[in-house]
């Protein structure tokens, strides 16, 4: 399969505003999201715990830099690069920004680790993370070197069978999920009509063959319209994901910019510094800003408990990767002076806490 070589360049159209959809909301509400699991509330409600920490007294919550916003194992993965191999990297950075404080990071992550199926010891995910912040790596599990392992030829291949899966000759399949354009909702259909030609603008020579919408039920994006495209160029076909983006959940925190602000920043710290498999970019558009994205299938996937063992060898590799990455940036040194673990400890408890009352 041919590579899409798109580099993770974010493209900002001159003279265009970016104000989002009425019928779509651009900001987020930090009012509490109520899920059938704790695990699915955590997911879902990032502005909450961002809103929350805003009035927390905290001397650990002083130095700051380029966060995540909604660190959890869901939101890590391999990424296919365009050369050659893939990474270790952050997959959703929807909810990142450049300008809130590292613990609040860890605090979420670590909150979010002790109410999932992959729960690892505080003690254990804080000395992790510290490892990081000190410049030093753990040891990468069994199933990351695994999903590292594979070679461009079997990605491609994974990608294809994906592709077929989703695909029915020229149209998405039902597998896909998606509903058609002239089905959806008035007012998808009217946002549609106004972005789609900066949607097509963005894939020059490619032939379209089909569109579609589809949302989330739950999560940070839920409600979110997604627009889809299936797209071909010299026997070479490709989905595309269009997906409307709000503010990020860090800004309950402090002000992170809009999408086409905040995302370079974000990038540069958590995804890879090489161009990676299909395009990752901003679309502005006059009714809102949209990532774009390919639909890929990575090798990493913990959706499914059958993989706890994994999942929890992950979940302590993250913390470090975590702390890796903050440990990086200007105020790292600030931070790890600050750190306490019995403050990390009673601040992660406290969220817990509040996270069960606001849910029952």
């Amino acid at each position: 399969m041919k590579i899409f070589l798109l580099t993770l360049v974010l493209s900002v159209f001159c003279g265009i505003p970016t104000f989002a959809f009425d019928s779509f909301a651009a900001t987020q509400s930090a009012d509490w999201q109520q899920e059938d699991d704790l695990f699915g509330a955590f997911r879902a409600n990032a502005p909450h715990f961002w809103n929350w920490l805003k009035n927390q007294n905290s001397p650990m919550l002083r130095a700051s830099g380029v966060v995540v916003g909604d660190p959890h194992i869901l939101n890590f993965g391999d990424v296919q690069l365009s050369t050659q191999g893939r990474v270790f990297a952050l997959i959703d950075i929807d909810d990142g920004g450049p300008h809130a404080p590292f613990a609040g990071d860890l605090i979420r992550y670590a909150a979010g680790n002790q109410i999932s199926p992959f729960q690892i010891s505080l003690n254990s995910l804080f000395d992790a993370y510290v490892l990081g912040l000190k410049g030093l790596q753990v040891s990468e599990p069994e199933i990351l070197r695994e999903a590292l392992s594979h070679s461009d030829a079997d990605y491609l291949n994974r990608q294809s069978k994906y592709l077929n899966n989703m695909t029915d000759h020229d149209r998405f399949s039902a597998k896909a999920k998606v509903t058609s354009i002239s089905q959806s909702p008035a007012a998808v259909q009217n946002l549609f009509r106004q972005a789609r030609g900066y949607f097509e603008a963005s894939m020059p020579g490619y032939e379209i063959l089909d569109t579609g919408y589809k949302t989330k039920n739950s999560g940070g994006s839920s409600g979110l319209p997604r627009f889809w495209y299936l797209i071909q160029k010299n026997q070479t076909r490709y989905i595309i994901e269009f997906k409307l983006e709000k503010d990020a959940a860090t800004s309950f925190y402090s002000d992170q910019g809009d999408a086409v602000s905040r995302f370079p920043y974000v990038a540069q710290i958590y995804r890879p510094a090489e161009t990676v498999y299909g395009p990752y970019k901003i679309i502005a558009t006059p009714v809102g800003q949209f990532l774009m994205r390919a639909r890929l299938k990575p090798y990493l996937d913990f959706e499914n408990e059958a993989g706890s063992k994994y999942g929890r060898e992950m979940s302590l590799y993250i913390a470090n990767r975590l702390g890796l990455w903050h440990g990086q940036q200007e105020q790292s040194d600030d931070l790890l002076q600050g750190l306490r673990y019995p403050e990390f400890e009673t601040l992660v408890n406290s969220y817990i806490n509040l996270m069960k009352k606001e849910n029952n």
